[in-house]
């Protein structure tokens, strides 16, 4: 990560000693659960079962919020995890030097689909690009983003400074809240919404007569909410895991950039 963005996929040697750091064990179950509200916890599942470092079969998306586990009965355990409790972990734990990590990542490399970078999207990019002045697309992905419809067309400043406006020619709009249930973001909307959502954008079945942009690019600000449409493209069977990328550095890299085009408005 030599541009230092936020939120960015860890190496395997990072990831390991994580697992390490917390106790988690390559043959573990691991259920992935927020509090109510919470727009993140798609990242922590996709990074735990898409990346190759975990047995995806042994990552579960919890859909409900803790709130809703306390409010069923379910037992919860209170209390203030003291800092040298290996559940609490800090990304300077995963950083410090010393013995090589003895967590064993699933797929030794972690798999090269999970993220793409700029260069990968400029190619997309530039395909459709081309395919516009030529009447036809000529990029082999569709990029999907999952920010605000106002950020997207440039109308509604970003949230970070510096940045600009707007979205990259070709990338087609699903915020990701479109795909969660309004009252609690721990749920996906059902799944034939979701799949509607997704197709009204711009990302054809690929049954359909025609579709050959099988690879599907998912950006947002940081490389965090576009978990959420890439769980949910893979969840309601639009794509299968292997044909979805994040664009890790997402706006951020991409807006950061005065060279990279962008264009506004609807």
């Amino acid at each position: 990560n030599p541009a230092k963005l936020p939120h960015m996929k860890p190496l395997a040697e990072t990831f390991a000693r994580a697992m390490d750091r917390m106790g988690i064990f390559p043959d573990d179950t691991l259920y992935v659960y927020a509090t109510k509200g919470c727009s993140m916890y798609h990242r922590a599942y996709w990074t735990l079962s898409s990346c190759g470092y975990h047995d995806p079969a042994k990552v579960k998306l919890v859909q409900g919020s803790l709130d809703e586990w306390a409010e069923e009965g379910g037992e919860l355990e209170h209390g203030e995890i003291e800092e040298g409790d290996g559940r609490l972990f800090r990304m300077d734990h995963a950083n410090s030097e010393g013995e090589g990590a003895s967590y064993a990542c699933w797929k030794d490399g972690g798999h090269d689909y999970a993220v793409v970078d700029m260069e990968r999207v400029l190619t997309v990019v530039e395909g459709y690009l081309r395919g516009s002045e030529a009447g036809a697309a000529d990029d082999d992905a569709v990029i999907v983003d999952a920010r605000s419809s106002g950020r997207f067309r440039g109308t509604d400043p970003e949230p970070r400074p510096g940045l600009r406006g707007g979205r990259m020619p070709g990338a087609v709009n699903v915020p990701f809240f479109d795909l969660l249930d309004l009252d609690d973001w721990t749920k996906f909307r059902p799944m034939e919404e979701v799949r509607e959502a997704l197709v009204r954008a711009g990302v054809a079945p690929l049954e359909e007569r025609g579709s050959r942009r099988r690879k599907v690019i998912c950006s947002c600000g940081s490389g965090v909410t576009a978990a959420a449409l890439a769980v949910g493209l893979e969840e309601c069977g639009l794509r299968s895991k292997e044909d979805i990328s994040i664009y890790d550095g997402s706006w951020i890299d991409w807006g950061g950039d005065d060279s990279t085009p962008i264009i506004t408005g609807d």
